[in-house]
C-alpha cells in the first residue's frame, strides 16, 4: 500500500513540474493592446493595435488633379487646361529664354555710341555685359541681371545694373528689359531695354533691342527712307 501511495505522489509531482516548465517557456502576452511585443529571437512580433491618436502625415495629404489641371475637391475649377501650381515643368528655365543679344545705343550731352549688349540669365540670376563705341570715348559695362517675372508670367521682366567704364572715368548703370517668353529655343529673338548711367560727371541714356528687331528696323528704314 505504501509503495502504491508513493508511486501516485511521484506521478502527480511530475505532472505539476511539467506544467510549470511549459508555462515558463511561452512568451508572456501583455494585456495592454497598445503595447508592442518585443521582437525576441525565435518569436514572431505581434501586430500593433494602437487605438490612440495616429501620427500626423508630415508629407501632407496626397493631391489629385483632373484632366484640366484643377485640384480635385478644391471647389475651384476651370474648363481651360493649366498646369498645377507645383508641376515639375513650372521652372523659370522652361518658360523664359536664357540668352539675350541686343544692339544698344548710348546718348549723352557730349557723346553718342553704339554697340552690343549680351545677357545670360538661365533662372532668376544672371550676368550682363555691354561694349559701346562712341565719338569721344568707348564704354564698357558689366554686372548682375535679375529676372523679376514668375514662371507663370506672360512677359519676361528683367532688371540689370553694374559698373560702367568710359574712357578714364568710372560710373554705374541700371536698366530694365522686357522680353517675350521662350518659344522653342534658349535664344531670345524679341526684347527691348532701356537704362541710364552716370560716368564721371556725365549722365547717359541707353536703348537696346534684340538683333532681329534691329534688322527689321534697319530694313524698314532702308526701304522707306
Amino acid at each position: 500500500m505504501k509503495k502504491l501511495l508513493t508511486l501516485v505522489l511521484l506521478l502527480v509531482s511530475g505532472s505539476v513540474w511539467a506544467q510549470d516548465v511549459v508555462r515558463d517557456s511561452v512568451p508572456a502576452v501583455a494585456d495592454d493592446t497598445t503595447a508592442v511585443e518585443e521582437n525576441v529571437i525565435g518569436t514572431k512580433p505581434s501586430l500593433r493595435h494602437d487605438k490612440g491618436r495616429k501620427e500626423a502625415n508630415v508629407l501632407g495629404a496626397p493631391v489629385y488633379y483632373d484632366g484640366n489641371g484643377n485640384v480635385r475637391g478644391s471647389g475651384i475649377s476651370s474648363q481651360i487646361y493649366h498646369r498645377p501650381k507645383h508641376h515639375y515643368l513650372n521652372n523659370l528655365d522652361n518658360n523664359f529664354c536664357s540668352i539675350f543679344l541686343e544692339g544698344e545705343a548710348l546718348h549723352g550731352v557730349n557723346d553718342f555710341a553704339i554697340g552690343l549688349n549680351f545677357t545670360y540669365l538661365p533662372k532668376r540670376w544672371g550676368a550682363y555685359g555691354s561694349v559701346l563705341f562712341g565719338y569721344n570715348r568707348n564704354y564698357l559695362s558689366v554686372g548682375p541681371a535679375l529676372r523679376l517675372s514668375g514662371y507663370d508670367s506672360s512677359v519676361d521682366w528683367q532688371l540689370y545694373g553694374g559698373v560702367m567704364f568710359g574712357g578714364r572715368s568710372t560710373g554705374g548703370e541700371v536698366g530694365l528689359r522686357v522680353a517675350t517668353p521662350q518659344r522653342s529655343k534658349e535664344f531670345c529673338f524679341t526684347s527691348v531695354s532701356m537704362g541710364c548711367a552716370v560716368v564721371g560727371s556725365h549722365a547717359l541714356v541707353t536703348f537696346g533691342a534684340s538683333i532681329d528687331m534691329v534688322a527689321i528696323f534697319g530694313l524698314a528704314t532702308f526701304l522707306f527712307w
